[in-house]
């Protein structure tokens, strides 16, 4: 709504600079044209500070997670502090691994071991078991079946998971029980078995 009347300012702007020029051609009062112009610029330039981009108001929290730290830090005296952010963690991890399994369902299913802070997906597609084991007999191939592409978005799915959960995160693809093909950690890729 803010980016309408913004757009709406500034096309009015626009028209009363021409209509100031046009005074000013014709020798005609300026004020009528000058004020408006003046009141469309004050519009323009509100509206345009108050686009979510550019805002300064400040805005509640986001996550539980730095409401409870405020918290922390304000009740600094009391026993059980830092368990509220534990449970915050581990309430994290399991919320990450829920949509982890639900966009990656027809993949495979995702496993999150809390120890290790791993996230597992083991692959049970028929077509990309197929891919994997043809690229097992021959590597060359990885680029033919956009092997690239395919790591690349699941790097990037590493550095989501560095960002939400902080550093330490590793994230795994595996056929059954065999050896992963692929381990990401903090956005890099560890270990990818065609390249």
């Amino acid at each position: 709504m803010v980016l309408g009347f913004a757009i709406i300012c500034g096309l009015i702007t626009i028209i009363a600079i021409f209509s100031l020029t046009l005074a000013i051609q014709r020798r005609e009062s300026k004020v009528g044209p000058g004020l408006v112009l003046v009141i469309a610029l004050l519009l323009t330039g509100i509206s345009v500070w108050k686009l979510p981009y550019w805002s300064h108001e400040s805005a509640a929290p986001t996550t539980s997670h730095t409401v409870k730290k405020a918290k922390l830090k304000s009740q600094s005296g009391q026993a059980f502090g830092s368990s509220t952010t534990t449970t915050d963690r581990r309430s994290t991890e399991k919320k990450i691994q829920q949509q982890l399994q639900s966009s990656l369902k027809d993949m495979g299913t995702v496993v999150f071991d809390h120890q290790s802070k791993t996230y597992e997906v083991t692959v049970t597609n028929a077509n990309l078991k197929k891919t994997i084991a043809a690229l097992k007999q021959d590597p060359s191939q990885a680029k033919q079946a956009k092997w690239p592409q395919f790591t690349n978005g699941f790097a990037k799915t590493s550095a989501s998971l560095k960002k939400s959960l902080g550093n330490g995160y590793t994230f795994k693809i595996k056929v059954g029980n065999q050896a992963p093909v692929l381990i990401f950690k903090d956005g890099y890729i560890i270990k990818n078995s065609f390249e």
